[in-house]
């Protein structure tokens, strides 16, 4: 099933004239793993920034939002949710992950909205993305990255009709 969630994505990506790099390296799980694969050509040695990528549940409302940051951001959520005038934030269950974006944890990235065609995961994004020259995602599984300018990501979740909320991400200090 991955080959074709993943087939689907770059077709996408072909079809939409969405200029990538992919990269291929370690399976990474989480930010803090990033150290981990750095020899000799580990994901450290990939250009650009990278993301850390949320999914979270309104407790209120009960909406979802998908909420790419940059890696070393610590996000505080309170501050999150009073940012995008929702309920508090709780993590989102993995059933739910898998339900709207098509993905399992530790593989979380934007490009899973390309599963959501009833549009009911929120995107958000760091503005801080818009500021460097190329930014990078898993594509739908955590042993590649995509490179992309910042231009062609926008334009990516245009064409999937999800185009972020971009906001300055409050912080843990």
């Amino acid at each position: 099933m991955e080959i074709k969630k993943e087939k689907r994505l770059f077709d996408f990506f072909d079809k939409n004239n969405i200029k990538y790099t992919l990269y291929k390296h370690q399976p990474v799980f989480t930010v803090e793993d990033i150290p981990v694969i750095t020899e000799p050509k580990g994901i450290t040695a990939i250009p650009g920034t990278h993301s850390k990528n949320l999914f979270l549940k309104d407790k209120r409302d009960g909406n979802y939002f998908l909420v790419s940051v940059t890696q070393n951001k610590r996000v505080d959520l309170k501050e999150l949710s009073n940012t995008l005038g929702t309920g508090r934030f709780s993590f989102g269950k993995p059933q739910a992950m898998q339900d709207f974006l098509n993905l399992e944890p530790g593989s979380v990235t934007p490009f899973g909205l390309i599963f959501d065609e009833n549009k009911k995961v929120t995107f958000v994004l760091d503005k801080d993305f818009l500021d460097v020259d190329f930014i990078n995602f898993h594509p739908l599984r955590n042993d590649m990255n995509v490179g992309l300018t910042p231009e062609m990501f926008l334009l990516c979740m245009e064409k999937l009709g999800h185009k972020p909320r971009v906001i300055e991400i409050p912080i843990k200090i």
